[in-house]
């Protein structure tokens, strides 16, 4: 109902309905990770970062459930399903990375460190040509998601709605000029980096909705 009132916009709707779906997974977070159809429960979260919301908490959990239920969307042998997660997770790491700075920060940075130490600001069993600038890390993994698109040519067709293919093709292209753009590292080795950020991030999530979990 929620994703219909989304292509209908009925925005009223989609905010009750949305609304309904965080407060479920806010008492059963756990869920969240065995979802049957984790691609539609994720662009829920995902829409919904539309609204006016002066919570920025609230917006950030959308955020990352949202990464969470695509990332495991990826898993799939659909290539039109592989392909509009990855797509959508590039939207996040893009267009909605204010939403995400936080979790890639920590997801980088060793767990055990002195917050008050410069040096705990280092990243964590990364590789020295990693770069440090947080943007730049969610640069290169959405780079490395647009790498793993199997149909490139079509994969901005599964957007039904025409301001969100809109924001993919500018989100795609923002990603493959920029990455162009910094020649100091090849293609594929910022592909390498952004796999590198990219597990760590879902690694973070993992363990972050497995704590939160348990205890309730």
């Amino acid at each position: 109902m929620a994703w219909t009132a989304f292509g209908t916009q009925d925005y009223s709707g989609l905010e009750q309905y949305g609304g309904a779906i965080y407060n479920y997974f806010v008492h059963n977070p756990s869920e969240i990770l065995n979802l049957d159809n984790p691609l539609l429960i994720g662009k829920i979260f995902q829409v919904c970062l539309g609204f006016q919301e002066p919570d920025e908490d609230i917006q950030e959990v959308r955020a990352e459930n949202a990464f969470m239920c695509f990332s495991q969307a990826l898993k799939t042998d659909r290539t039109n399903v592989h392909d509009e997660a990855s797509a959508r997770l590039m939207m996040l790491l893009i267009r909605d990375q204010n939403h995400l700075l936080n979790k890639v920060e920590q997801s980088c940075q060793n767990e055990h460190a002195n917050p008050y130490s410069i040096f705990g600001m280092l990243n964590d069993g990364l590789p020295n040509d990693m770069p440090m600038a947080t943007n730049t890390k969610m640069l290169f993994t959405a780079y490395y998601l647009y790498n793993g698109i199997i149909d490139k040519a079509n994969v901005s067709n599964e957007f039904v709605n025409t301001d969100e293919k809109r924001a993919f093709e500018n989100v795609r292209n923002h990603v493959i000029d920029n990455c162009s753009q910094l020649r100091n590292t090849s293609l594929d080795r910022k592909a390498e980096l952004g796999k590198i950020v990219f597990n760590k991030i879902c690694e973070k999530l993992r363990k972050d909705i497995e704590l939160y979990s348990n205890n309730l």
